[in-house]
Formats: C-alpha cells, structure tokens, sequence
C-alpha cells in the first residue's frame, strides 16, 4: 500500500491540531466554570459556618436562642466585671429587699402551757417579753354571687317603669369586671395560653370558663381601649424623638408584622399585614410627623421626610463585631466602635449638663475620625465595583459585610451621629426593643394568634400595660379601672 503523501500528512495533522485546539478550549472553558463554581461553594460554605457562629451578640438574635456556650462565656464576662471577689445575694452596704411590717388585721397569741423546764402550769404567768412573726397570705378565693334584682313600680298614673340594672350585670348570669380584668391579666401581661388561663379560673372559681369567653374578653377589652389608643397616637405625634421597629409573628398560617412607636412613657404596638411603608402609614402616627425617629436603620421609615432619623448604635455595633471576626478586618472595626463610643460619652455627657447639641469643635473632630475610619475600610477592599451577589465569586463574604457596612455608614453618617446633632437622641433603639419582647415571649409560650382580631386585641393591651408599667401603675388595677369607670390615662407634660 502506497504511504500517504506529504500533502496529506499535513491535513490529517491541521485536523488532529484542529481537534485538539477544540479541546483545548473546552477544557478551558470547563475549569473556569470549575474554578467559579469552587469560588461560590467556597463563600457558600464560609457565610453557612458564619451563620452557625452566628450569636445576639453579631446578629439581631435574641440572647435567648444563643447555644450554651455563648451564654456561659457572657456570664463569665458579666461576673469578670463585677469583680472575682463578688459573692451572690446581696452586697455589703446595699439596701435589702426583704418584706415590711404592716398592721395586722389579726393578732393570733402563741402562749406556752407549761414550764420546759420543771413542768408548771404556766396560766396566769409573768409576761417576761413578746417576738412577732407576721405572715403575709392570701385567704382562699371564694367568688362572691351577687344578685342585681330590678323591681317593676306601678306608679299611680298606671305607668310601669323598670329598675336599671348597673353595668357589670349585662346578662342573666355573667362574670363581673374583677374577673374580666384578672383574665385579661393573665393572658395579656403574664402570657399565659388561653388554655391554662381557663383551667386556672375554673380551679379558682369552681365554674367551667370557655376559651370563647376568654376570647370575648381580649376583644372587650381592646374595644374599650379605643380612645386610649387615639390619645397616644396624638400624644406621640408631638413627642421630639419616637423609637420605632417591627417584628414578624404568625397570625394563623399567614406572617404579619407588628410594630411599635415608643418614648419612654408612651408605647404604642399595632399589628398590619405590610413591613414597609404602608402600614407605617396606616398606624397613622409618621406621616406628618416632625420630630426625630430612631430605628435601625430599615429603609422605609427614611420615606418619612418631615422627621429627622437616628440610627440604634447598638445594631451597628454588632455588625461591626460581626465583621472584625476577620482578622483583615478587626482593627478597622476596633476603631470604628472606639469612635461611636465617644460620640454616645460626648452626646451623654452634653445631655447632663443641659446643653441641646455636643459642642461643635468636639463633634467636628467626632465626625472627621468617623469619615477617616471609614476611608480606611474602603482602602482594605478589593479596587473596582462593588461586589458582585452572593456565591457569584470574586468577593468573600466578610469583604462584602464590610463593603456594605461601610458604605451604609458612610451614607447614613447624619443619622448615625445624630446624637451629636440633639443630646435627646439617645445612642440605642432599646426601647422600641423592649416594647416588642413580649410579642416574642407571647409567641414562645403561646404560639401563633388564630385571627387578626385575636392579634389585634393583645396588641391594644400591651400598648395600655406598658405604658401604665412605665407609669408604675398597679397593673391589675389599671385594667379593673378598664372594665369599670374606663381607661386610665396617664398625667404628662406637655412634649418638649
């Protein structure tokens, strides 16, 4: 057989090169879809390891969902600052809490009959001295049934005219306002399921109470509450500075949102389907609003351009923690919370010597670190655009955590220091916190609300017992004055 020409030994040799050069490409090709796929996992897998290492003390968690050893390690810290030689109970020079005297409604004698010693009769002996122990009890709750009898009077003219009855008898037989006002108690301030709040009235009262009754109640008592709700509403419209922030809980299967605007004595929580803006509308306290408003920092509350805007220190020192976990970052973020610390001393320190605003050379050198400390996060990040999304490569995680801290505190500098600006704003968002924690605790021990009315009602109680617990006010006898005579209404100056 003739071997082939030189000719085509050339072609078969540019095919063959042909082909390979193919492959080449797709082999190309393929690693660099490898290489970004591996740079994805790899963030993938460093934001899933964050998130477990994740604790209240980097993220909005609650203190309560932390693991054990956080826990441990922030009551290590906690006894550390206290000092070692600390021991528990109360503390030499400090006041005692224990129980005080009181006049008795009953003096019960305790004599002895006879002697310990040889035996006597001891009747008619010397009274040498006397030690009281008083015991502060609760007698056994026996309901008290009352009979209202309305008498029908004939008067000469031949007209009858019937007796009125008073308010707390509104049907043949019912339960009076002490124990509208004690069930309302347990289910709204003291959080107890409304199953157990029926078995402790049945045990108590000895009659079978319904969990539809219960439920009437919770609505009862929100009904009544309604000019009590319209009065806060108006008085926090004139407050200088409002917290404000939400929170999600279940109403059935579907998520709602609960929010809240608080000052220290008022506190407002209302329940809406929407997050954003429209139900801040909705609640009807923002729009028009012209005073300052802390939060933390979520976009919606910025479309509400009367008012000026403050943003919780706290959140952000958090993230800052959360980003100086890396190592490229950690002295950056130091700085940062070095910085914030003394604007929250300076802003505290001007409040208690009376002044509006921080004096304007110390703020002016507050502000110019700020900004410097930022430019240097910046000068750690990688040069170009800014990062792509998630898992796409190209940026680490913590890259884009600081990326994106930095550039939201950057942009939102005049409300990050706006206590620099009002002495009135104070550096946490805590209040509004602290108004919305029993919603949590409501849906820890109670579950999810079976209607929105249902939801409704608990936030129209809440907002009435912490603003009387603000007003140190006797609770159960605040919603007593609530199923009698009507709201109890706080006596406040006017804002300013």
């Amino acid at each position: 057989m003739a071997s082939p020409s030189l000719r085509e030994q050339l072609r078969e040799a540019q095919t063959e090169n042909q082909a390979l050069r193919a492959n080449n490409e797709s082999l190309r090709a393929r690693l660099d879809r490898l290489v970004e796929d591996n740079e994805s996992l790899r963030d993938r897998v460093a934001r899933l390891e964050a998130e477990l290492k994740a604790d209240s003390s980097t993220t909005g968690k609650p203190p309560s969902s932390d693991p054990i050893g956080p826990r441990k390690k922030r009551a290590e810290r906690r006894a550390e600052a206290r000092g070692a030689k600390r021991r528990q109970g109360k503390q030499p020079g400090a006041p005692g809490a224990n129980l005080a005297r009181r006049a008795p409604e009953h003096v019960v004698p305790h004599k002895p009959s006879c002697c310990s010693s040889c035996g006597a009769d001891l009747a008619g002996a010397e009274v040498v001295c006397k030690q009281v122990r008083q015991v502060i009890d609760l007698p056994p709750v026996v309901p008290v049934v009352t009979d209202h009898v309305a008498y029908r009077l004939r008067c000469k003219c031949g007209a009858e005219t019937l007796g009125d009855y008073p308010p707390e008898a509104r049907a043949p037989v019912c339960f009076g306002p002490e124990v509208r006002a004690f069930a309302t108690y347990l289910l709204d301030r003291q959080h107890l399921p409304i199953e157990r709040t029926a078995e402790l009235l049945e045990d108590l009262l000895g009659v079978k109470v319904s969990t539809g009754w219960l439920c009437a109640v919770q609505a009862e008592a929100a009904r009544r509450l309604t000019p009590f709700l319209a009065w806060v509403k108006e008085r926090l419209g004139g407050e200088p500075v409002v917290h404000a922030d939400e929170t999600g809980t279940a109403v059935g299967t579907t998520k709602h949102w609960v929010h809240t605007l608080s000052t220290n004595l008022l506190t407002l929580i209302a329940v809406h389907p929407k997050r954003g803006a429209e139900a801040l509308a909705d609640i009807g306290v923002l729009p028009g609003y012209a005073g300052t408003i802390v939060h933390d920092g979520y976009a919606s509350y910025d479309l509400f351009s009367l008012a000026t805007h403050a943003q919780c220190g706290a959140h952000i020192l958090r993230h800052l923690k959360d980003v100086g976990q890396c190592d490229l970052f950690t002295l950056w973020a130091a700085e940062v919370t070095r910085v914030l610390m003394e604007a929250k001393a300076a802003s505290e320190a001007a409040a208690l010597a009376g002044l509006p605003a921080v004096e304007p050379a110390l703020a002016a050198d507050i502000r110019s670190r700020y900004h410097a400390a930022l430019g240097t996060a910046f000068g750690l990040l990688p040069p170009g655009p800014k990062p792509r999304l998630r898992h796409t490569g190209g940026w680490s995680d913590a890259q884009r955590k600081a990326w994106n801290l930095a550039t939201r505190m950057r942009e939102d500098a005049d409300q990050v220091l706006r206590l620099l600006d009002d002495t009135r704003v104070p550096f946490t968002n805590n209040r509004a916190e602290q108004s919305l924690r029993m919603v949590k605790l409501h849906d820890k021990i109670s579950g999810p609300f079976h209607s929105i009315s249902a939801a409704e009602a608990f936030a129209a109680a809440r907002s009435y017992l912490q603003t009387a617990a603000d007003h140190n006010q006797n609770l159960l006898g605040t919603l007593r004055q609530l199923f009698t005579t009507g709201a109890w209404f706080p006596a406040l100056a006017a804002p300013g």
